[in-house]
């Protein structure tokens, strides 16, 4: 069951999305090849971008960022929509979800219909929902992949890999385990370093498909937890891998 959003705020529990392709999705799981997708999210991030078909047109794609109160995911839409603007909240139906550069993405094609919900709906706000969710490992792999959320783990291995002896990092949940790719820079580089085998961390970034039943953390944001924190967790470790 899934809530669906209705005027002034009211919402209704409604069956799930294999029950009924009319209603409402979610946007926590939504999986490459699936179609006939119908949501009411808001539009964090539009930009608009002009390219040359393979006939050598000109075409205006429309590319950015939508969320609900489950997740956010990126989109496409190949025509120019005026309701796809930053901060608005939107009826999509009839879209599709491709996977692009790892990530589930969904694609508003020109059958997709695209509409403005009343204004007085009680829909999260923009700020509310730039903030990235936490989500547990076992969780995310069942979605096949994540976009910006926040996972807690600690690292169990690190070995090194390709031609550049790159550290390559294991960060496990207690639910499941992905690889994962830091990319902080300057002093936050050097900081990296010091994750070690055992360190729990906070990472936020988005997990994308790697190859067959691999996965990838591309961390934006690494954080050591604190000392007290630590403490506990390293217990917490040690019980589980010794």
């Amino acid at each position: 069951m899934q809530r669906e959003y209705k005027k002034h705020g009211f919402f209704s529990f409604v069956p799930s999305p294999s029950d009924s392709g009319s209603r409402n999705r979610e946007l926590w799981c939504l999986k490459q090849g699936e179609s006939e997708i119908n949501s009411a999210c808001r539009v964090l991030e539009a930009s608009r971008k002009e390219i040359k078909t393979k006939e050598g047109e000109k075409k205006v794609v429309l590319n950015g960022i939508i969320a609900d109160y489950t997740a956010k995911i990126p989109f496409i839409s190949w025509e120019e929509r005026t309701q796809l603007v930053k901060d608005k909240v939107v009826q999509i139906e009839n879209a599709y979800v491709k996977r692009w550069k790892g990530l589930a993405t969904l694609y508003i094609g020109k059958n997709a219909r695209v509409s403005e919900i009343d204004k007085d709906i009680d829909f999260p706000s923009w700020a509310e929902l730039m903030r990235p969710k936490k989500r547990t490992i076992e969780e995310i792999i069942g979605c096949e992949g994540a976009f910006d959320v926040i996972v807690e783990g600690d690292i169990v291995s690190i070995s090194l890999s390709g031609k550049e002896n790159r550290r390559r990092r294991v960060l496990d949940d207690g639910t499941g385990a992905v690889f994962v790719e830091l990319r902080e820079k300057g002093k936050e580089k050097e900081e990296k370093e010091s994750i070690l085998f055992g360190t729990p961390v906070k990472t936020r970034g988005n997990v994308v498909i790697a190859g067959k039943n691999s996965y990838v953390l591309i961390a934006e944001k690494v954080k050591v937890k604190g000392e007290g924190m630590i403490i506990e967790e390293m217990k917490n470790f040690l019980c589980r891998y010794t």
